[in-house]
C-alpha cells in the first residue's frame, strides 16, 4: 500500500538469505532487483563515487552482550534488580558493570544461555559460554556502516577513552572494521573506558546499563579539529547523546561547517529530545544540522514539548480529537478499551509529516524512521521517501537505528533521492535485527553494498530518465 508510481516497491518479505546471494530490498517500480540478480550499470559504481570523509563525534561505548534464553531470563533480571526489563539506565562506575555480569554468571548466563536442557528444543552448538564484545556507541556504529557500504569512503571517529585495556580493545575492534580513530586518552588515568551491558531477550529485547566513564570528560576544549577534519570532510555526524554537552556539538559543527562539510545529527532518545530540548533548539537555530534522524519516540516528544508552532498544535488537536472520540465510544469489553488506548497512542504518518515539517524549517532534510512499518523521509524541496518495514525474525535490535542511519547517509553521500535513502536505509537497519549486536559480518556488509548500489543506480537511471522525458516534451 506504500508504494506508487515513482516510489521503489518493497520485495516480498523473507526470513533472510545465503551468503554469495543478494538481500531482498526495496526496487523500483518495474525492475526486479533480488537475491542473484543484479542491473544495468551497477558495474560501474567505482567510476561514480568519489572518495569521501565522514567523521562520527560520540562516546565510545564497549557492548558487553549478553543473549537470554527464556528460562534464565527473570532469574537473571531478579539476580541483577532490574524491575522493569528494556530501556537504558547509566550506572555509577564500572564496578557496577562488573557486578552485574557477575550476576548472570550465578544465574548460570555466561553468554546468555542456561544449562542446555534435554526437554527444550533449543540449539546451543553454536553459542559461547561467555558475554560477547563489539565496539559501539551510536555514532561510531554510524561509521562502521558508511565506511563498510559505500566504495572510496573513509571514515573516522571521535571520542575519549580511559588507559585500560577496554580503550586499546575498542580502537583495535574499530581498526578492524576500517573506522580510522581519533580516540583521546582521558586524563584521569583512574577513569575506565565506558560500557554497557545489553542483556538481550529471545525477542530481541535488550535491558541496558551504561557506564559513560571517560567518555563524558570529552570537552569542547579538547575537541581535536586538526586531527578529526584532517582531510576534505564531506560530513560530521554527531550522535543525539552529545547534546548534554553542547558546547562540544557546537564546536565540532561549526568546525565542520568552516571546512565545507554537512552535518548530521541522531537524535538518540526521547530523553535525550526532552532533558536537551534547550541545547537542541540553539543548535537548529544557528542553522549547524543539514540532516536530523529521529525515531518515532524522538519525534512523538519534539512535538509533545511544542504547544505554539502549526505542526505542534495540528498533532496536539489530533490527541484531543482521538482522546474525545474514545470517550464517546466507551465500552465495557476489554479488547475494545485495549484497542481504543492503542489508537491513542500510535505515532501515525499525520505525527511524522508534522514532525518532519517541524524539523525542516531548521534543517535540508528530515527523516523518521518507524519501527516495523518503515521510515518517511522529507527535505525542504518538497520530495518525499517512504519505505514500508519488511518482516523478518528480530534477534536484537541494538544498533539497528544506527545502521538504518548508515544505509540512509551511504545513499544521501552518493546523490541519491530521498526515496533511494530511505529505501537503503531501511534495507540496511532490516539485516541489523537479524544479528547480535550491532555487528555484521564482513560477508554481510558486502551484500548489502551491493544492494545499496543496485539502488543508487537505479535511481540515477530514474532520474536520468526524467530529465530525458523533460526535455523532449519542451
Amino acid at each position: 500500500p506504500m508504494s506508487s508510481p515513482g516510489r521503489f516497491a518493497a520485495s516480498p518479505p523473507r526470513p533472510g538469505f545465503a551468503h554469495g546471494a543478494r538481500p531482498s530490498v526495496p526496487a523500483a517500480r518495474g525492475v526486479s532487483v533480488s537475491a542473484g540478480t543484479s542491473v544495468a550499470g551497477a558495474a560501474r559504481l567505482p567510476e561514480t563515487r568519489t572518495p569521501m570523509l565522514v567523521v562520527g563525534l560520540g562516546d565510545p561505548v564497549s557492548d558487553v552482550l549478553v543473549q537470554l534464553d527464556d528460562a534464565v531470563a527473570q532469574r537473571v533480571f531478579a539476580k541483577c534488580g532490574v524491575d522493569e526489563p528494556g530501556g537504558c539506565l547509566p550506572v555509577v562506575s564500572d564496578d557496577d558493570i562488573t557486578r552485574l555480569l557477575t550476576a548472570c554468571a550465578e544465574a548460570w548466563v555466561d553468554g546468555g544461555y542456561g544449562e542446555p536442557d534435554a526437554s527444550t528444543n533449543h540449539d546451543t552448538t553454536n553459542h559461547t559460554w561467555e558475554p560477547s564484545f563489539c565496539p559501539g556507541g551510536s555514532a561510531a556504529n554510524v561509521c562502521k556502516g558508511v565506511v563498510n557500504l559505500s566504495a572510496g569512503c573513509v571514515s573516522r571517529f571521535v571520542g575519549m577513552i580511559g588507559s585500560d585495556d577496554v580503550g586499546d580493545r575498542y580502537q583495535n575492534a574499530l581498526l578492524k572494521q576500517n573506522v580510522e580513530t581519533v580516540l583521546l586518552r582521558c586524563a584521569d588515568a583512574t577513569v575506565s573506558s565506558a560500557r554497557c551491558l545489553s542483556l538481550v531477550e529471545r525477542d530481541g529485547r535488550r535491558t541496558m546499563r551504561t557506564f559513560l566513564g571517560a567518555s563524558l570528560h570529552l570537552g569542547a576544549s579538547d575537541f581535536p579539529s586538526t586531527q578529526a577534519f584532517r582531510g576534505s570532510p564531506k560530513m560530521l555526524h554527531v550522535e543525539g547523546y552529545t547534546l548534554y554537552r553542547p558546547e562540544l556539538a557546537k564546536r565540532a559543527m561549526r568546525e565542520a561547517r568552516a571546512r565545507g562539510a554537512l552535518v548530521s545529527l541522531d537524535l538518540a532518545s526521547f530523553e535525550v529530545v526532552r532533558n536537551c530540548r534547550a541545547s537542541l533548539v540553539a543548535i537548529l537555530n544557528e542553522n549547524l544540522v543539514d540532516l536530523v534522524f529521529a525515531n518515532e519516540d524522538e519525534a512523538r516528544e519534539l512535538l509533545v514539548g511544542d504547544t505554539t508552532s502549526h505542526e505542534a498544535r495540528g498533532f496536539h488537536e489530533r490527541r484531543q480529537k482521538q482522546g474525545k472520540k474514545g470517550g464517546a465510544s466507551e465500552s465495557n469489553e476489554e479488547g475494545t478499551a485495549a484497542t481504543r488506548d492503542e489508537d491513542k497512542d500510535t505515532f501515525t504518518r499525520a505525527d511524522a509529516d508534522d514532525a518532519m515539517r517541524w524539523l525542516l524549517r531548521f534543517c535540508r532534510v528530515a527523516t523518521v524512521s518507524l519501527g516495523a512499518r518503515g521510515c518517511v523521509s522529507l527535505d525542504r524541496n518538497g520530495k518525499k521517501g517512504i519505505a514500508p518495514g519488511v518482516r523478518v525474525p528480530v534477534i536484537d535490535t541494538t544498533g539497528a537505528g544506527d545502521s538504518f542511519t548508515a544505509g540512509y547517509l551511504a545513499a544521501y553521500l552518493n546523490g541519491a533521492t530521498p526515496q533511494a535513502c530511505a529505501s537503503c536505509g531501511c534495507a540496511v537497519g532490516t539485516q541489523a535485527v537479524q544479528a547480535v549486536g550491532a555487528e555484521l559480518s564482513t560477508a554481510k556488509w558486502h551484500e548489502l553494498a551491493l544492494v545499496v548500489q543496485d539502488v543508487i543506480m537505479l535511481d540515477r537511471e530514474r532520474n536520468l530518465a526524467l530529465v530525458e522525458e523533460t526535455a523532449g516534451a519542451a
